[in-house]
């Protein structure tokens, strides 16, 4: 032992001996360094840590849009061989997952007989047990659960699992807007944009949750969603918002923006903005202008047509009446279906001015008396006076001759007697006769 002893403490006296043993030791503790980060790595995938939801990688992207072309297109067994190429280059992939679900559930509605639903629980049933750390599989379950109690559970279990899951957290907000639950939904939506802020679904929907508790917050945060992510459908679907919640003069300066920024083909909003541009608008011109150019970007939008039709009838009807040839303005408008909205404020006040052009003075405060008595109108309102003062009435004339137009018309409402859902005592429609009331009845589904 001793002789042992003094031969080891030889060897540390020799130089060459030293750096010899020194090395060996640097080797292990970088062996050691490295099976670290391989379990590290290990834990990641699944087997220990939680994994983090993922943006997708280039690969997972790419396989991504495959499947949201062929989706767009309908072939949806395709969208999922996608979708499911995409999981599978990268597991964590959240939006994949969703996409994936969103198809299948598609395709079951086309065939309530396919088991590709179930089959589908089943397998993510199997994954979130292989894999108990990954927070992606407890919200794909969610997802795919009805009950939005049992979905939340998941959620929350996804939480559990990875508290920087920010899909969870986003659809923990979508279920507690359903309740009413408003503090909830922002609570949840806030987390969501605090851990993923380059996310612009999460930070539109966050701005959209202060539309009517906080207007100046919700024009802020949409306003932020559009100059960070000018690109994106969430930019165009902030500007919609904001056109929706504004009054006149504001909401054109967004409508403006929208159809010179984001083209109708490739943006669903800017497409249903147009449609708000196109009620707003009172001119013949600009409205057809505006027909024309969506008639041409949206072929298979087929209601652009008969608005081109109208539009150029009308924009015809106010050259006649430039020219003076009230009759035949006057032939084109009785002629032509009576468009709606805005455009039917526009169309009875051309047919009032061709009227009084071509002398017909009673025909022409007639019209505005049917319409006003049909449905009430500023412009129409603001037009009356000027007419009536041609045959000497007056304002209170007008009311009687609106009123009486009013009484000849109506029919008198069905009797119903329903049972009322505060204590099932029977409700009856001649209870509120003379009265201004809301009635809200809920039919069982």
């Amino acid at each position: 032992m001793l002789n042992g002893a003094t031969s080891h403490c030889r060897c540390f006296s020799n130089p060459h001996r030293r750096r010899r043993v020194y090395y060996w030791r640097m080797r292990c503790h970088r062996l050691i360094l490295v099976a670290s980060m391989l379990a590290l790595i290990g834990a990641a995938s699944g087997t220990g840590f939680a994994a983090r939801e993922s943006s997708g990688t280039p690969a997972a992207r790419s396989a991504f849009d495959s499947g949201e072309a062929a989706a767009r297109a309908g072939k949806l067994d395709e969208a999922v061989a996608a979708f499911r190429k995409a999981i599978a280059a990268d597991p964590d992939f959240v939006d994949a997952h969703q996409r994936l679900i969103e198809v299948t559930q598609r395709q079951q509605l086309q065939d309530a007989q396919s088991p590709s639903l179930p089959r589908l629980k089943r397998q993510y049933e199997q994954w979130a047990r292989q894999h108990p750390t990954r927070a992606v599989y407890q919200v794909a379950l969610g997802l795919l659960t009805k009950d939005s109690d049992q979905a939340d559970a998941y959620y929350n279990k996804a939480l559990a699992v990875d508290p920087s899951s920010a899909r969870a957290h986003f659809l923990l907000a979508r279920d507690a807007e359903t309740l009413g639950d408003w503090d909830t939904q922002r609570k949840h939506l806030k987390a969501a944009v605090e851990i993923n802020p380059d996310e612009p679904r999460y930070l539109l929907r966050y701005a959209v949750a202060h539309l009517k508790s906080d207007p100046d917050g919700f024009r802020e945060l949409a306003l932020q969603v559009v100059a960070r992510f000018p690109t994106s459908p969430s930019a165009a679907e902030a500007l919609y918002n904001l056109a929706d919640a504004s009054s006149s003069l504001d909401r054109r300066g967004y409508l403006d923006r929208l159809r010179a920024s984001y083209p109708v083909d490739r943006f669903t909003y800017s497409a249903s903005a147009m449609n708000m541009l196109y009620a707003d608008l009172t001119d013949p011109s600009d409205a057809l202008a505006l027909a024309r150019d969506m008639a041409r970007a949206l072929p298979a939008a087929a209601f652009w047509r008969p608005r081109v039709a109208a539009q150029e009838a009308m924009t015809r009807a106010k050259t006649f009446i430039g020219d003076r040839q009230f009759d035949e303005a006057l032939a084109l408008l009785e002629n032509m279906p009576p468009p709606s909205g805005n455009h039917g404020t526009t169309w009875t006040l051309l047919k009032a001015e061709a009227a009084a052009g071509a002398g017909n003075r009673e025909r022409a405060y007639k019209t505005l008396v049917e319409s006003a008595a049909a449905s009430p109108d500023a412009r129409v309102d603001a037009a009356l006076p000027k007419y009536a003062a041609d045959l000497g009435k007056t304002s209170r004339d007008v009311d009687a001759d609106v009123w009486s137009m009013r009484d000849a018309r109506a029919t008198p409402a069905a009797a119903f007697t329903l049972p009322s859902l505060r204590d099932g005592a029977p409700v009856q429609l001649a209870d509120f006769r003379g009265r201004v009331v809301l009635l809200a009845f809920w039919y069982p589904t």
